[in-house]
């Protein structure tokens, strides 16, 4: 068994997302054991909410992604994916390097610029006073 779960071997990592805080360690292998042998379980604590399970055979992982993906599991939808390989951390970056054009706007640049309403518009010093 390898320590840490960025060991693991990717084509049979899976990721487990919107964990209650009830779920534990052994009620998830139970769940996912049912698919095939299990070589590690992980599940975050702190923060709590996510965690990786990895599989013998990248079949079984897969298989597992098909049928438990949506199952409800104290009282919360969970999300149940092949992992990528990437930290929450090389995600957001990818989206903040996505979301601009090579033109140096972002996508939303014209809603950036237009539509934001009138709260950020300041009062002209011409404008009339009235008392």
């Amino acid at each position: 068994m390898s320590k840490h779960h960025r060991d693991w071997d990717l084509a049979c990592k899976v990721y487990i997302g919107n964990l209650s805080r009830e779920v534990d360690r052994y009620e998830v292998e139970d769940l996912f054991a049912r698919y095939g042998p299990l070589r590690n379980v992980w599940v975050a604590r702190n923060p709590p909410g996510f965690g990786f399970i990895e599989f013998e055979d990248p079949r079984d992982a897969e298989e597992s992604c098909r049928h438990l993906d949506g199952l409800r599991l104290h009282g919360s939808r969970i999300k149940v994916e092949m992992s990528n390989g990437k930290t929450r951390t090389d995600r957001r970056d990818n989206y903040r390097r996505d979301s601009y054009r090579e033109d140096g706007y972002s996508r939303n640049s014209y809603r950036d610029r237009e539509g934001r309403g009138d709260f950020r518009r300041q009062r002209s010093v011409y404008s009339p006073i009235y008392i």
